[in-house]
């Protein structure tokens, strides 16, 4: 676990700069999803000024949808520090709410530039979700989101003082002094490889001859990954299970996501093939 990847010592001075792993992975997912979408929008032969538009506008939805997410999971601590709300590099930055925000965000724009949407959502889905999975591999780092206890060959054991470790020891699962915490399911490697699964069959769809209506990659990508993260989160430790059901809050808003998806990828390809009907 390596929360601080590595620090910077200011010439001549005491001070020094710590990286942490966590927005270390988030800047360069987010520098290589823009450049990367953007490289592809161009060769779509969209507009290269909407896109880079697109992502400021995606960005300030991001973050406040990762925000406002948070502070709804835990509203009595952020109704009691209310200025921690806006101390983004404190407390946590969900990706549901990221996601959810940024594509509201990047939407926003396009439909008041009359951009083609769907168009512009699936050159930039696979490099989402690649910048997902780098983020996953930054909360790996961290010791967050981990997972259930396991006795697999690849299960890990998470260090003093990291986040596993004192939820251990504090159900008595540990002796004061163990040296590490038990072994738990790698969940932030097992999403980071869904994400850069969804990341290589999206790529292979757009550079597929098989013609598909515009928006059906980005709502197909979004939709399996809904589905394999409700089942990633059964193995998640660290999600509070107290709602309906015994189900944590990003399952029900993955079931939102998944059940949306399913019906607006089925309107898309029936409006398609109507178009297609009516054409010829």
């Amino acid at each position: 676990m390596y929360p601080v990847l590595f620090e910077i010592r200011v010439p001549f001075s005491d001070t020094r700069i710590l990286i942490y792993s966590v927005f270390f992975s988030i800047t360069v997912s987010l520098l290589l999803a823009i450049f990367l979408g953007t490289r592809a929008a161009q060769n779509r032969g969209l507009s290269v000024d909407a896109a880079l538009n697109m992502t400021l506008f995606g960005l300030i939805g991001l973050i406040l949808g990762a925000r406002v997410y948070a502070i709804c999971e835990n509203p009595s601590f952020y109704f009691s520090h209310p200025l921690r709300a806006i101390q983004l590099w404190e407390g946590s930055l969900a990706t549901y709410g990221g996601a959810i925000g940024g594509v509201l965000g990047c939407v926003t724009y396009l439909g008041l530039k009359r951009q083609p949407v769907f168009d512009f959502l699936d050159v930039y889905a696979p490099y989402g979700f690649l910048g997902l999975g780098i983020i996953r591999v930054g909360d790996f780092l961290n010791g967050t989101a981990f997972g259930k206890r396991a006795e697999l060959l690849w299960a890990v054991r998470f260090p003093k003082d990291s986040f596993a470790y004192k939820y251990h020891l504090q159900r008595g699962w540990l002796e004061s002094g163990a040296d590490a915490s038990l072994p738990v399911h790698p969940t932030q490697l097992y999403e980071a490889l869904v994400s850069l699964c969804l990341c290589g069959a999206l790529l292979l769809w757009s550079r597929s001859q098989k013609r598909t209506p515009s928006g059906a990659a980005f709502l197909a990508g979004s939709l399996c990954y809904a589905v394999l993260r409700f089942a990633l989160d059964m193995l998640r430790q660290d999600l509070d299970t107290s709602l309906p059901l015994g189900l944590a809050s990003t399952q029900w808003v993955g079931m939102g996501i998944a059940v949306a998806g399913a019906c607006a990828l089925v309107l898309r390809c029936r409006l398609a093939k109507k178009t297609s009907l009516q054409a010829s």
